[in-house]
């Protein structure tokens, strides 16, 4: 005599409480049941009864309060979430009364959802959901959304996504209850062959009619067992053979999470296309924080340039020695023969360039103005990246004739003469001497053009202007040009050396530029965090838009969430899906801003002086800062929904 088979389903004293309002209602009662691969059985009882509740927990949406259950021999009801969802996967199938298909998606990609989650290669689940939807007679809708079929015909649909991955357990509830008769006896005809073919089908319904075609009945009443009968109708329990047409071989779980990632980025854009007025408004968000933030930065990096292109107009590797500042130190002044020597003692010099400044009136064609005045040597006007638009350089030989001749800033001459006029060999009073100018500096441009001094002043050879404009022989500075970078340090202490014995005390200061383009350096790089962090403050705004959106999409899509859960999607999945969402969306509303921050960026420094600048290193900050609000802000609202109880989200409305 041959033993019986083991169970396929066996429960144990399985019992399922809920707390309502503060009291304990009993959904199931002790449920103790086996039931045999191949069987074709139904659940029935009235309303309230505890079938769908058991039918829940037979297929892993729900676990049981109490008791044991067995899928197999493997213990279900201590399954964590993950492992609960690997049977719903790759065993159970559903098929409900609402069919539960997912609206933006059509008959065959609903279909292919479980295969998805499993990890099946794109070409074998096209083709078995192929197959499946033409053997149920929907070969010809393959590319229809639930809104252009029949409600028979999604409820086939439903059908094939239970059997996309073999669906060895169908578990149909109320199956029927939505269809017309002759829909409903197609539906009951179709669950009939699932069960010749092998699958363990179980049906729960509150209808005779639909139970009378199973070949077992299960009967409950108030969360107990109350009858369990069985047919004579071919019953099949105990059946070895496997379900017909068996789901393909799966590949390794390694390629199940990548699937689910591109799953989640086709049902981004679906979303995204199905709700385009809030798509716009939380694009609109991203777009003005992304702006925002790279203009600022933009703005902040043309700052720096144009503020290191000041500093750095005599070269990194140039000095300048000025008297103490010091009102307690008597300081000696700057003189000529200080600049002698140190021309003539301390080596790896390309230049020393006494100077002297002041301020005077200046008269042309019957126009005043009040300007700055510097004296200096012609090798400094050469070497002191100045560029003429007009006219020559003084000579060393003018200056040693003291030659009443200058060079004038082109700010200057053009508020002198006009924008159009060439001044070149008129004389202009400057403190009531006369002086022929020869030549005019291009004028510059930039950000900081209009704050130039350089533009508005005028140039005159170093022993005019201190015989016929200044009346002394002391120095305001002497600029100095080495050879070499590498070299200004000790430059610069040679020429410390140098004059503090000449002075008899160090009663000078020099400036090292190379010390002060570094210094300017590290404040434009301060101040272009700040600029950043202004403009951050629109995106965290656009963020917090994100996650309202994204907990009004949780809430919309409730139920979707809860058929993805049955159809085997773990928690992971879920979260996936939603934080990619709101990384899809935040990153196109980051490109829009960029792009569109470039664009106005190159306008105002087209037509403004302001310049603005756009580095690589800003560009990808705006891109990272729009993926990380995504990331961050919808990260919370993903895990809400990757959190939800599979029941209760099949539930929501």
């Amino acid at each position: 005599m041959m033993d019986a088979p083991s169970p396929l389903i066996r429960l144990r004293n399985v019992s399922r409480h809920y707390f309502i309002g503060g009291g304990e209602v009993n959904a199931l009662d002790g449920v103790t049941l086996d039931i045999q691969a191949g069987e074709f059985l139904a659940i029935m009882g009235p309303s309230g009864s505890g079938k769908t509740t058991l039918m829940n927990i037979i297929g892993c949406l729900d676990r049981p309060s109490g008791g044991e259950y067995y899928y197999d021999g493997w213990p279900a009801h201590t399954a964590g979430p993950d492992q609960r969802a690997r049977l719903r996967r790759e065993v159970f199938g559903f098929i409900f009364q609402n069919y539960n298909l997912l609206g933006m998606a059509t008959a065959r990609e609903n279909v292919e959802i479980p295969a998805i989650y499993a990890g099946t290669r794109k070409q074998t689940r096209l083709k078995r959901a192929t197959e499946l939807l033409s053997r149920l007679g929907l070969g010809l809708r393959l590319g229809h959304q639930p809104t252009e079929l029949s409600g028979g015909e999604q409820q086939r649909v439903a059908i094939a996504r239970a059997l996309m991955n073999g669906g060895r357990v169908i578990l149909a509830d109320e199956p029927t209850g939505s269809l017309d008769s002759r829909t409903g006896k197609e539906i009951l005809a179709q669950l009939e062959a699932l069960a010749n073919q092998g699958h363990t089908v179980i049906v729960v319904t509150h209808d005779a009619a639909v139970a009378a075609h199973a070949r077992r009945r299960i009967e409950l009443l108030d969360g107990r067992v109350t009858a369990d009968t069985r047919t004579g109708n071919g019953n099949r329990a105990g059946s070895s053979a496997g379900p017909g047409h068996a789901a393909p071989q799966r590949t390794a779980g390694v390629r199940a999470p990548a699937l689910s990632l591109q799953e989640s980025a086709r049902t981004a854009l679906r979303t995204l296309r199905g709700n385009k007025f809030r798509t716009a408004l939380t694009l609109l968000g991203i777009i003005i924080g992304v702006l925002s933030v790279t203009a600022m930065l933009g703005v902040a990096e043309g700052v720096r340039r144009a503020i290191l292109d000041n500093f750095s107009a005599l070269g990194g590797a140039s000095l300048t020695v000025t008297s103490s500042t010091d009102q307690n130190q008597q300081a000696s002044p700057l003189t000529l023969q200080d600049a002698a020597a140190i021309r003539e003692q301390v080596p790896n010099l390309l230049s020393v360039a006494p100077q002297m400044t002041g301020s005077g009136s200046m008269v042309a064609g019957g126009e005043e103005t009040w300007t700055f005045l510097i004296a200096t040597t012609s090798q400094a006007m050469e070497d002191g990246n100045r560029t003429l638009a007009q006219g020559t350089f003084f000579t060393e030989a003018q200056d040693g004739d003291y030659a009443p001749v200058m060079v004038l800033g082109g700010s200057l001459a053009s508020e002198l003469f006009g924008e159009e006029a060439n001044p070149i060999g008129e004389y202009v009073l400057v403190n009531r001497s006369p002086i022929q100018v020869i030549g005019v500096l291009e004028r510059p441009t930039g950000t900081f053009a209009a704050f130039d001094f350089r533009a508005r002043a005028a140039y005159l050879p170093l022993m005019t202007g201190a015989v016929r404009l200044f009346n002394r022989e002391n120095l305001n500075s002497i600029n100095i040009l080495v050879t070499d970078t590498e070299l200004v340090r000790s430059a610069q202490e040679e020429i410390s050396t140098l004059l503090t014995r000449r002075h008899g005390s160090r009663d000078f200061d020099i400036q090292n530029q190379a010390a002060l383009i570094e210094a300017e350096n590290a404040a434009a790089m301060i101040m272009q965090l700040l600029f950043g962090s202004i403009g951050g403050i629109s995106l965290v705004v656009a963020g917090i838009g994100i996650m309202n959106i994204m907990l009004a999409s949780v809430a919309e899509r409730t139920r979707e969430i809860g058929v993805r859960m049955a159809t085997g999607a773990r928690q992971r999945d879920i979260l996936m899906q939603f934080v990619c969402e709101a990384i899809v969306v935040s990153g196109l509303g980051g490109l829009a801003g960029l792009l569109l921050a470039i664009a106005l960026g190159t306008l105002l420094s087209a037509v403004t002086p302001v310049q603005i600048f756009f580095t690589p290193q800003i560009v990808l900050i705006g891109l990272s800062c729009a993926t990380l609000t995504g990331l961050l802000f919808g990260f919370a609202p993903a895990r809400r929904a990757a959190r939800l109880d599979p029941v209760v989200a099949l539930a929501a409305q």
